[in-house]
């Protein structure tokens, strides 16, 4: 009963606080950082020689999307990055980590209004985070891929040496599609607490929150996919932008689903806060 009354005030609190706006500017924010994070993604890989490490992440990132979804992005992607030139540090790239961040931010604003949060953080000071927040994404999943990708290969060498255990292949296949589930919990966990309005402090839930978009990530792409392919019809009405728009309403749905988990994320704390100072009253 609890869960549930804190998602109902969560669905009110994200239509009180523009909820459906917020998730159009950050839709439209990540549909614009999206290329400038794979470029720098890319480089990223190849600065620390593991160029294939981030082709297949940008595949893998694509292989998770809906279909029609991946299809308009992956071309468009791929020329960019086919085309793309110069080292580490170029301009380039110092520009494409600066857009990126910007997504960020759109979601540090989300996240304030669900908090009813007054004061932010100094301009320098949110782009800073932004920064430091898209090179450790982008860190972070060189290390996943690097992870997912010798996973099976370690796997072969014990299965080598310990021929009997390959009966267990199928469970090992479920244990390492479990632990990137689990390590996609952690980073939305991650991404809630650093940007969660400071004085908010160090014990803030954010695991309800990240729980929630999770699931709703998952049901968001599996409905989205059933919608295009029965009753999507973009292209009668947008004509040769249907493929922008789609991605664009693909965009709009994760995000609000990210809005609603910051809003659950903002009713618990307020809940638990509510049930301490009730229990500091009733000791007194």
């Amino acid at each position: 009963m609890i869960a549930l009354k804190d998602l109902k005030q969560a669905l009110s609190a994200f239509l009180r606080h523009d909820g459906p706006v917020m998730a159009g500017h950050l839709a439209f924010l990540s549909l614009l950082g999206l290329f400038p994070f794979l470029l720098f993604l890319v480089a990223l890989a190849g600065f620390v020689g593991q160029t294939e490490t981030g082709a297949k992440a940008v595949a893998f990132l694509f292989s998770n999307l809906p279909a029609d979804v991946s299809r308009v992005l992956k071309g468009p992607v791929s020329n960019l990055l086919s085309q793309s030139r110069g080292g580490m540090l170029t301009f380039g790239v110092l520009a494409a980590i600066w857009v990126a961040s910007s997504a960020i931010d759109a979601a540090r604003h989300a996240i304030d209004r669900a908090y009813e949060a007054g004061n932010p953080p100094a301009f320098w000071l949110r782009r800073l985070q932004g920064l430091g927040l898209v090179i450790l994404a982008a860190t972070s999943i060189l290390l996943g891929m690097s992870i997912f990708v010798l996973g099976p290969l370690l796997w072969q060498v014990v299965t080598y040496f310990l021929p009997f255990l390959e009966d267990w292949s199928v469970l090992a296949n479920w244990v390492r599609l479990g632990a990137s589930t689990l390590l996609f919990f952690a980073a939305l966990c991650g991404l809630f607490f650093a940007l969660k309005p400071r004085h908010k402090g160090r014990f803030v839930p954010v695991a309800p929150g990240a729980l929630f978009t999770l699931i709703l990530w998952l049901l968001v792409g599996s409905a989205f996919s059933v919608y295009l392919q029965y009753f999507g019809n973009y292209d009668v009405t947008y004509g040769s932008l249907a493929g922008a728009m789609i991605a664009l309403v693909f965009f709009y749905l994760v995000g609000a689903a990210f809005i609603l988990g910051a809003e659950l994320n903002a009713v618990v704390a307020r809940r638990r806060m509510e049930e301490i100072q009730a229990a500091a009253r009733d000791t007194t």
